[in-house]
């Protein structure tokens, strides 16, 4: 993959094209997980490190940057054991650029997931970034700028990802030699990834899973509730998934239950369910539900209040 290829996000690629003969000296790459950022990020430090700037897949520097060996490309991430990107990975950095390329005119840095900079090293590496080599290059990935330093921001240029049209969501699943399916590319949001994981066994099984538990309630008892319950802390740590398909299958209900119409059905593979579900329940029964999860989705960390928010979701949906 090159620039030419790269599915969406025009303007950053037209932005990066034009830097590729002098690129700035750090750029971040910011947006929702999901975005391509990481992957934009390696195409566009192929390109600088090719001998012909054009990613070229047949110089040295080419050659090298497949074989994921190349002398002058770095990515730096937190270790898995570790809660933060520490400022000794930092001081690496900084080590390592004392030291010039060998290969390219440029040594390239991906700091991926930026935002897991601890404070210290972000103050490390703003020294760098006041006063970096000529051949120095960084691009910071970050899903969540505001918890970069304003003086980071402030020495980079921002490169700020957007969502994926439905045109452009579908020519990287082919790319993946995936056949698009218009239910994924409406539910995904214009998220590559989300498009990509729902094509995943496990993600399906989840989805049938939650689809099949709703079927279920029919003013259930206390018991039942709480038995349905302990099955979803299957799910703790899937709460946005959760509540994201919930509210799109009562909505789809809805739909269902007032116009008698499929046309405006996103979940357009669970028919039967949406249908089954709709005949259940009365339109002001279903609204209701619908409201109640989305006040609930708001909920900022599920971690912490999930018994909570669990006996709130079963208690609604029993009718309590």
């Amino acid at each position: 993959m090159n620039l030419d290829t790269f599915v969406g996000q025009k303007e950053i690629v037209f932005t990066l094209k034009k830097a590729l003969k002098n690129p700035f000296h750090a750029y971040i790459f910011e947006g929702e997980k999901g975005f391509g950022k990481k992957l934009l990020a390696r195409v566009f430090s192929k390109h600088i490190l090719c001998e012909n700037k054009s990613s070229c897949g047949v110089c040295k520097s080419c050659r090298l940057f497949e074989a994921s060996s190349h002398p002058d490309f770095h990515i730096i991430k937190r270790q898995e054991d570790k809660k933060e990107i520490s400022v000794e990975s930092i001081r690496e950095i900084i080590k390592d650029l004392s030291r010039g390329p060998i290969f390219s005119d440029k040594k390239v840095f991906i700091i991926e997931e930026g935002e897991e900079l601890s404070i210290s090293a972000q103050n490390a590496l703003l020294k760098t970034l006041e006063e970096p080599p000529t051949y120095a290059l960084f691009i910071i990935t970050c899903n969540n700028i505001e918890r970069l330093l304003p003086t980071v921001l402030s020495r980079s240029i921002v490169l700020s990802f957007k969502r994926y049209s439905a045109s452009e969501i579908a020519k990287i699943l082919e790319q993946n030699g995936l056949e698009p399916k218009d239910y994924i590319v409406k539910l995904c949001k214009g998220n590559p990834k989300i498009a990509l994981d729902f094509y995943n066994k496990e993600v399906q099984n989840k989805r049938d899973y939650i689809f099949d538990k709703l079927l279920c309630y029919d003013g259930a008892s206390f018991d039942l509730i709480k038995e349905f319950e302990s099955d979803f802390e299957k799910l703790k740590n899937d709460f946005e998934f959760l509540f994201e398909n919930i509210i799109y299958f009562l909505r789809d209900a809805l739909f269902y239950k007032k116009t008698k119409s499929i046309e405006l059905i996103t979940n357009t593979d669970k028919l039967e369910k949406i249908i089954e579900f709709s005949n259940k329940h009365t339109i002001s029964h279903i609204y209701k539900l619908l409201q109640d999860f989305m006040i609930l989705e708001k909920y900022p960390d599920a971690n912490v209040i999930s018994d909570n928010v669990l006996d709130m979701i079963f208690l609604k949906l029993s009718g309590g």
